[in-house]
């Protein structure tokens, strides 16, 4: 039996969070003779020595929409599981490493709410990720959080800073800074909520579209002493996104909170499609360099993939499979 708590106003549950049985994993996997895939080495329980990584899935839109974004959010770990658990358990891969943990769920996803009521059921959604998170940190280990929007990485930063005791450093690979006002919780002020609440120190965000940010949100960065690079800069100069990312990391060693938005990857199904922007091999290095690095780091999330339709779920699918591949491959 599939254990379930929500996120509830009143009496209403609006958000479920569900483990998911062996059954359901093992008719994912694509068996093959002679090969051991990667969902069949998963730990069998998160509190286990050899476990260091803790998938969650996140499946709501609500917060993209409650930004004036597109839906489909929701969509992206159903496409990603089933990619992650076929890949092949290899020397790359230390066996019982990752554990599946489960999925948070939208009770009524597809319900026509004001903008007023999604952004009060983001709020509901934010508690309920940081109590299925917290304990995970608080063992020592790292969740890898995917799917749903980036107004979930509010509550990732604040069990970080819960956990570590003080505030946190984040770093953010996207074209959007997200710190627009406190008008009410949605996908585009996680990090400016984070910032003035006091649980976020530093602040870097990497590959910025200098169009898609407005005046507000580059002075808020500017009063608030956050680090940004413009993906123009890159497109000048392929090579100066790994001297700027490299640099950054390496001038310190406290814990950096790892945020990546698939709305970064030029052409990648999304809440805020793109035609242009970085290719995933640099969002590959990203992860990498990161996870290579000495610092530690207490969770990485991989948010805005929204995929609508079988074609788009392939590529949303295996592109997040590469990347939580990369995390869990670097540091053995």
């Amino acid at each position: 039996m599939m254990e379930q708590y929500g996120g509830t106003v009143g009496d209403q549950v609006h958000f479920t969070f569900r483990h998911i049985p062996p059954d359901a994993v093992n008719n994912l996997i694509a068996r093959r003779s002679g090969e051991t895939k990667l969902g069949e080495v998963l730990a069998k329980d998160w509190r286990d020595a050899s476990c260091r990584y803790v998938l969650l899935g996140i499946c709501e839109d609500i917060g993209p929409r409650a930004n004036n974004g597109l839906g489909g959010a929701r969509n992206g770990w159903d496409a990603f599981l089933p990619n992650f658990l076929n890949l092949q358990a290899n020397r790359f891969i230390t066996p019982g490493s990752v554990y599946l943990l489960g999925r948070i769920d939208q009770s009524d996803p597809d319900a026509e709410l004001d903008q007023a009521t999604m952004r009060t059921r983001v709020e509901e959604l934010d508690e309920l990720v940081l109590r299925t998170v917290l304990p995970i940190m608080q063992a020592g280990k790292v969740p890898i959080v995917i799917g749903g929007g980036h107004n979930n990485a509010y509550p990732l930063i604040q069990a970080a800073s819960k956990v570590l005791g003080r505030a946190v450093d984040v770093i953010n690979l996207d074209p959007h800074a997200d710190c627009r006002p406190l008008e009410g919780r949605h996908s585009g002020n996680s990090f400016s909520y984070g910032i003035i609440n006091g649980f976020i120190r530093k602040y870097a965000v990497f590959a910025l579209h200098r169009a898609r940010n407005s005046e507000a949100i580059l002075q808020f960065m500017d009063d608030h002493n956050v680090y940004h690079t413009f993906y123009a800069e890159y497109m000048m100069d392929p090579l100066l996104f790994h001297k700027d990312l490299g640099a950054y990391v390496d001038a310190a060693s406290t814990p950096l909170c790892v945020e990546l938005d698939m709305d970064v990857i030029r052409h990648m199904p999304s809440s805020a499609f793109s035609p242009s922007g970085m290719v995933l091999e640099e969002a590959r290095f990203y992860l990498r360099r990161i996870l290579g690095s000495p610092r530690p780091v207490p969770y990485v999330h991989l948010p805005e993939a929204a995929p609508t339709t079988p074609s788009q779920g392939r590529i949303v699918g295996k592109a997040l499979a590469f990347l939580v591949h990369d995390v869990i491959s670097v540091r053995r």
